[in-house]
């Protein structure tokens, strides 16, 4: 079974050929580029579509089904980009519609954490695990929630919307327009955001600055190295962003009671230096049982997880279809 893949981010989009046994042919990237216009983009990503199926020796015409991974929020139903957040120019981007006109195989579509929650059910170690929640933990937070056995949509697609579940209505101001939401405390971008805040209306000298190179230049990932350095600012402040991220995890045991909850690309870059205090923190947040029964870790595919999340659409969708 030959599946064409496209997973769009908010800096780079990534298209792969594979198989429905999570086999990657090929794969090739190109730059999102939001600033530009969005017809330019649709241009490169169809030259890219073709580029990519000749690099796997795939003819388009023998293609069985196309997956298509996206930030939300999005329509599965009308197969629109409603307003990616990352993409300020972007709005009501019909991307299913470009690539039902560019290629003659069913299109299917859902949003990037609901599709790496899919491809960790079908290809991750945990396959076929009946209860799973997948988390992005990147730039910001989202959810792909199984359970059951089957992916949880909601009425709006926005099931599994779990970055914006409120833990604090006092809390900071979010992008969304609500106050306190889980995001603000745990989203890489909103994190490093309030450090340099901090930072400088505190005058703090710390490792923080000279690790990013600049406090223009301050992230998540300065944060971390400076923390393991053993600056003492941001211990602090990396014991506070795990202390959050346990909250919210631990509210999601609680609600959803998953066998499995796999975090993505900051657990699987930072591995133990975020996992141990996550994981030393979490029984303030959730009973005894429920959490001895479920396993946190971070994301069991690790880089493949972005091709094989569009692949998994695609694979999903020919399932349901044939159903």
């Amino acid at each position: 079974m030959n599946l064409l893949g496209i997973d769009i981010g908010g800096t780079k989009t990534a298209v792969c050929v594979g198989t429905h046994k999570g086999v990657v042919l090929a794969t090739r990237r190109m730059p999102s580029l939001p600033e530009e216009p969005i017809e330019g983009y649709r241009k490169r990503l169809v030259h890219l579509c073709h580029e990519v199926l000749e690099k796997a020796s795939v003819k388009p015409e023998s293609l069985d089904a196309v997956g298509i991974s996206a930030p939300g929020p999005l329509s599965v139903k009308r197969g629109v980009m409603i307003c990616p957040p990352n993409n300020p120019g972007w709005h009501e981007v019909p991307v299913v519609d470009w690539i039902r006109r560019a290629f003659s195989a069913p299109v299917y579509f859902n949003n990037d954490a609901n599709a790496c929650a899919l491809a960790e059910y079908l290809f991750g170690r945990y396959k076929g695990a009946r209860n799973l929640v997948y988390l992005t933990f990147s730039t910001g937070m989202g959810g792909g929630i199984i359970a059951n056995g089957e992916l949880i949509q909601g009425a709006t697609d926005t099931g599994g919307e779990v970055g914006h579940h409120v833990l604090d209505p006092n809390g900071p101001m979010c992008g969304c327009g609500q106050r306190g939401c889980w995001e603000v405390y745990v989203g890489g971008r909103m994190v490093a955001e309030r450090l340099k805040e901090k930072i400088r209306s505190g005058n703090i000298q710390t490792l923080v600055v000279e690790k990013a190179g600049g406090m223009d230049r301050v992230t998540m990932l300065a944060l971390e190295q400076a923390a393991r350095a053993g600056d003492r600012f941001a211990m602090s402040e990396w014991d506070e962003f795990a202390e959050r991220v346990a909250q919210g995890i631990g509210n999601l045991i609680m609600i959803l009671n998953p066998d499995v909850v796999l975090l993505g690309t900051m657990a699987i870059h930072a591995g133990d230096f975020i996992m141990k205090p996550v994981l030393d923190k979490l029984p303030k947040y959730v009973w005894e049982w429920p959490l001895k029964a479920c396993k946190v870790e971070p994301s069991t595919l690790g880089p493949q997880i972005g091709d094989l999340s569009a692949l998994a659409v695609a694979l999903t969708g020919l399932r349901h279809a044939g159903a």
